[in-house]
């Protein structure tokens, strides 16, 4: 594919890095906008922003690591190359949930509602990421002999090309959930919402992705996205069942 997209003198600007720069700023954007909407400061959103890109950009490589840690084991300097591409989702998710409960109750703002502005500023930016994904030839898909197949460069095979199918999927996502958005019932609900929509859409791109596998039948993509989607679905119902018999 196109990993370096030019050259500014002797420094090549990584596709990965410059589309995840950019999907930082689109979420940002998206983020602040929400953020209005529901009377919360634009330069909290700035600054928690800043906060979770450090903390993501960590957490999410080295969750991607520990699961492909036999080639990083023969090529240890790999860890730091980031602009190569692979982060994990789940593992910013992981580090993102904390980070946001916390700087929100220091800042004084409700925890689910400022979830819901990164519901609808995430998805926001996620497609883009994903097109920094296919221009660097990272989270390719399996072999297919289908019209729209994509040979990559480091093997010529027609695969899959699942990161367009992310940005398509993705871009649905973002806007089920500016529609859903009308009818939320509580704070945090569009985060639920977010969750559960992105852990079903990982458990079925696996199935055309190349993934590291979590048995005979998973991935460990699958695996993580069922429990994931499992226990937000749970608490999504509890809340709003007690919703319900209040009313």
């Amino acid at each position: 594919m196109w990993p370096v997209l030019f050259y500014i003198g002797n420094y090549p600007v990584h596709s990965y890095g410059l589309m995840l720069a950019v999907a930082v700023l689109v979420g940002l954007l998206v983020g602040e906008w929400e953020a209005k909407r529901r009377g919360i400061d634009p330069d909290f959103i700035l600054n928690l922003t800043l906060i979770l890109v450090v903390a993501g950009v960590i957490a999410s490589r080295l969750v991607y690591v520990l699961v492909e840690w036999p080639r990083f084991a023969a090529e240890p300097w790999a860890i730091v190359r980031v602009w190569d591409g692979g982060l994990s989702f789940y593992g910013a998710l992981l580090i993102g949930v904390p980070v946001v409960y916390f700087y929100s109750r220091r800042r004084g703002y409700r925890f689910g509602e400022v979830a819901d502005v990164s519901a609808i500023g995430v998805p926001a930016a996620y497609p883009l990421a994903r097109i920094g994904c296919f221009l660097n030839g990272c989270c390719y898909g399996k072999p297919t002999d289908l019209p729209w197949a994509v040979a990559f460069p480091f093997d010529g095979v027609p695969r899959h090309p699942t990161q367009l199918y992310s940005v398509l999927i993705g871009a649905l996502i973002f806007f089920a959930l500016l529609y859903l958005r009308r009818y939320r019932r509580f704070p945090g609900q569009l985060a639920f919402f977010y969750v559960i929509f992105y852990g079903l859409y990982r458990f079925v791109i696996d199935f055309f992705r190349v993934s590291p596998p979590a048995g005979a039948y998973l991935t460990l993509g699958q695996a993580f996205s069922l429990a994931v989607v499992g226990v937000a679905l749970v608490l999504l119902l509890v809340r709003l069942r007690g919703l319900n018999q209040k009313s």
